[in-house]
């Protein structure tokens, strides 16, 4: 699928004044505007497993990843706002080239990685009126099988003293796929799924409270339901006793229900234990309508070891039971109504560290003009790295780099 980036485009020039010059259409003299903040992140990720849902749960599931993205937030006065969020991601997957190699086919050639991208840009407007702030968003996302739109509202309230807040925000997508099947599947046009849309409502609650001077809480519960295509189209399945059959009949496709609740629920504690550490952890129990629960633990403990430089390690647990559809690479008998031996729904436990870094002196790190005599500044650099490992033998590793500007108006 050809790179769509015409939303990012649009995203771009709405952001900046020296392509836009309407951003900057306010009187300066009368209203003094707040500075525009752009935040540039990139980051690249590797992985690499033996279990690939696209050849039943047995074989690379090797992919790379290169994603830059820009968010740009554009203060309209003091109370409403505008936030823009796009990016594309660069992505290799040798899985993705086995759709058109099944795995275990005497012909079987094995082809390079398959090389694609994915397009993405969101809108977000927000207004607040004293205690309470309202916002409204909206966007989508190209990818060479899925297109998606999504739109949402948020809501929250501050308590009076501000140590208390509880709001909601809800998201609604609508995802369009294109049932690209395994190559032995595609037979005289045959549709083996009954539809190629996907709904989903994800809704959050979150209420925060400060527990006393170096304590503070929040409580958040998500609720997601989805409703469609559930099934990915090129997973394959294989059943018990495959071995002797014709090569064109050892696979089905993956089957899934066509509905699917989840309900997580999350909670997270920061104790400033000095002012030069912070501990914050977090825990969130998961759980959906298919069977599958899981528990996370998180703790970062971000260190200012100077005014200008801090340093997060972090460490995160994650214990996964599988959803009750789920079997290995021939275990499936077949006379199950659904079936899928994609790993991310087995049960498993996994890990993941690393360390971050920020570099934030008070007057920034550079100076420059960028539109009309108008100053810009470097305020910050970050870099971080995650290290993730799991039980059933996938590894995988993100560097990511981040630098934030003010541009002043």
């Amino acid at each position: 699928m050809r790179m769509q980036l015409k939303n990012i485009y649009f995203a771009v020039l709405l952001a900046f004044p020296g392509i836009c010059p309407a951003v900057f259409a306010q009187d300066s003299s009368k209203v003094k505007l707040e500075d525009i903040e752009v935040n540039f992140l990139y980051s690249y990720y590797q992985q690499d497993g033996n279990h690939s849902p696209v050849t039943g749960g047995r074989g690379t599931e090797k992919l790379d990843n290169n994603a830059p993205s820009l968010n740009i937030n554009i203060p309209i006065d003091s109370s409403r706002s505008i936030n823009i969020d796009g990016g594309v991601d660069f992505y290799s997957s040798a899985s993705s080239d086995n759709i058109n190699n099944p795995y275990l086919n005497p012909n079987h050639v094995s082809g390079a990685s398959g090389f694609d991208e994915r397009s993405y840009a969101y809108v977000t407007y927000k207004k607040k009126k004293g205690k309470i702030e309202k916002g409204i968003t909206g966007g989508a996302s190209f990818e060479w099988d899925v297109f998606s739109y999504s739109a949402g509202v948020s809501w929250s309230i501050n308590s009076k003293d501000k140590n208390r807040s509880f709001g909601f925000k809800s998201k609604y997508f609508f995802d369009d796929w294109k049932l690209i099947y395994p190559m032995e599947h595609r037979i005289g046009g045959v549709e083996y799924l009954p539809t190629d849309k996907r709904h989903s409502v994800n809704t959050s609650f979150i209420y925060s409270t400060h527990l006393g001077k170096r304590l503070t809480a929040l409580i958040a519960w998500d609720f997601v339901y989805q409703n469609g295509i559930l099934s990915t189209p090129f997973h394959r399945v294989y059943f018990q006793g495959v071995d002797q059959l014709d090569a064109t009949q050892r696979s089905v496709i993956e089957r899934l229900p066509g509905q699917r609740m989840k309900y997580p629920l999350g909670v997270r504690l920061n104790y400033h234990v000095t002012n030069f550490m912070i501990l914050k952890g977090f825990y969130r129990y998961y759980a959906d309508s298919w069977g599958l629960t899981g528990h996370t633990f998180e703790l970062t403990v971000p260190l200012k070891v100077s005014q200008s430089l801090r340093l997060y390690p972090f460490y995160r647990f994650n214990q996964q039971n599988q959803a009750m559809y789920f079997a290995p690479y021939q275990v499936h008998s077949g006379n199950e109504s659904y079936y899928t031996s994609d790993f991310d729904l087995s049960t498993f436990t996994s890990h993941k560290y690393g360390m971050g870094m920020s570099y934030a002196p008070l007057f920034g790190l550079a100076e420059f003009k960028y539109f009309k005599g108008r100053k810009a500044q470097l305020k910050s650099i970050g870099l971080r790295y995650a290290n993730y490992r799991r039980s059933d033998g996938l590894r995988a590793g993100v560097v990511t780099f981040g630098a934030q500007f003010m541009l002043k108006r």
